[in-house]
């Protein structure tokens, strides 16, 4: 069944459901980058260190796609909820076409103005040979990237998550193989090293541009040629009217990765490193509150548009029980685990002791950090992304900002890593107050 009835049924089962594949699916993009950097940590130090210097561009186009892909997940889902067939189909052609245009824009800039960009962020000269080799062909390729992202999110608005994870699956087995063969040249291919990590994303995501606009096109009919022409101004209005600020939302978590990264970038290219590390390891420990975040959005779409406000206030509760749970397991065993499997990366002392602190410190406030997560993901939901946009601006200008700029005078790099804690842990108990009051039933 391609199309699911989210207005119906056990909430719990629902979000279980849904869950589960997302995880999967998001574990598996997910270990695309821990791959990514498990082989190019073989190069040496300043490989990994220059492809730590490409993530917050990278994150910075990604959350672009999230924000259009959002928008189209909240008017889709609530178009289905509302029984607005037509609208379903003017939606999701023409977010498709905003996403193309969009990645095509940013390669273009990125691609003109690459080395005053990493210029900005710290990234020593020595190193913008090898950011060169990856960024060169990850920008000719974002279009292939960004694309897929939001067909997936247009698949979620049909309560299928199926589909989508089996797609990311499809992509990280794909890009798993060919990591190997061409960062290091193996069965008589080119040794391309950093320039064959970026084509091994490239063509593994041609694979899922090419299921996912299948699946749309044949399968669902949410993508249809003639709805290129209809309902334009209408279809665009609303999928910007979200997806603008919820692009600005998400477009502050790289902005904080950038500055962190910039910061870090004082202590040393061995400092960075480290802090890529971390970030990867971070990824895949926030995987089941990403899928369960990326579900949120779509469930409450539905509910929201059929006017069932109860089901989404115990979605919620259900939900928040469940982060709580989850993400003090997984500080308990960062705060054990964190030296092994940071040395797991590199051999190098000092990318060890960054990566280390960070994996120590940060965690704590994961909990936090699914909290605003969620709340933020069934806000967009709603059709409302103004909460959304205001958690993620306290987080950042409100709270990291002031904060990194004293604890880093304290206590150096360690103080960088406090900064991003603390500002999880009191924007999410903010983001869990403003979910109580109105994200709920009307009496």
């Amino acid at each position: 069944m391609l199309k699911k009835d989210l207005t119906d049924g056990d909430v719990g089962n629902h979000l279980y459901d849904m869950t589960v594949p997302m995880i999967w699916g998001i574990l598996s993009i997910m270990s695309m980058n821990i791959v990514d950097t498990f082989y190019v940590g073989q190069l040496g130090t300043e490989p990994l260190a220059a492809m730590s210097f490409t993530i917050p561009i990278v994150s910075i186009l990604l959350s672009l796609a999230f924000g259009v892909g959002i928008g189209a997940s909240s008017v889709i889902a609530r178009a289905l909820g509302a029984q607005q067939h037509d609208m379903v189909q003017s939606y999701a052609t023409h977010s498709i076409i905003i996403a193309l245009f969009i990645a095509v824009a940013f390669a273009l800039l990125g691609y003109h103005y690459m080395d005053p960009i990493f210029r900005a962020l710290g990234a020593p000269a020595h190193l913008f040979p090898l950011i060169h080799d990856f960024m060169d062909i990850w920008f000719l390729g974002s279009f292939v990237v960004v694309v897929p992202m939001v067909g997936n999110s247009a698949l979620r608005a049909s309560g299928n998550t199926r589909v989508p994870g089996l797609i990311m699956m499809s992509v990280a087995v794909v890009n798993i193989i060919l990591d190997p063969l061409l960062i290091f040249g193996m069965f008589g291919l080119p040794r391309m090293e950093l320039a064959g990590a970026a084509l091994a994303t490239v063509i593994s995501y041609s694979i899922a541009l090419v299921i996912g606009l299948y699946f749309l096109t044949y399968k669902l009919g949410f993508v249809r040629f003639s709805a290129c022409t209809r309902n334009i101004a209408a279809s665009w209005k609303a999928i910007l009217r979200i997806s603008i600020p919820a692009t600005g939302t998400n477009l502050i978590a790289p902005l904080s990765v950038a500055i962190t990264t910039w910061l870090v970038s004082g202590y040393g290219p061995e400092a960075v490193a480290g802090f890529g590390v971390a970030s990867r390891i971070e990824s895949i420990c926030i995987v089941v509150v990403m899928a369960l975040s990326s579900i949120m959005g779509p469930f409450v779409g539905q509910n929201w548009g059929a006017n069932r406000k109860d089901r989404v206030a115990e979605a919620l509760r259900i939900s928040f029980r469940f982060i709580t749970r989850w993400n003090l397991a997984v500080a308990a065993l960062l705060l054990v685990a964190g030296h092994s499997l940071a040395s797991l990366f590199s051999d190098n002392p000092l990318v060890i002791d960054s990566a280390r602190w960070y994996l120590w410190l940060v965690p704590i406030s994961y909990m936090f950090l699914g909290f605003i997560m969620t709340s933020s993901s069934a806000a967009n939901g709603t059709g409302d992304p103004r909460p959304s946009l205001v958690m993620s601006f306290m987080r950042l200008l409100g709270l990291y900002l002031p904060l990194v700029f004293v604890l880093n005078q304290l206590f150096g790099l360690i103080g960088l890593y406090l900064a991003s804690t603390l500002a999880n842990i009191l924007v999410g108990l903010g983001a869990w107050h403003w979910s109580r009051k109105h994200l709920k039933p009307e009496a």
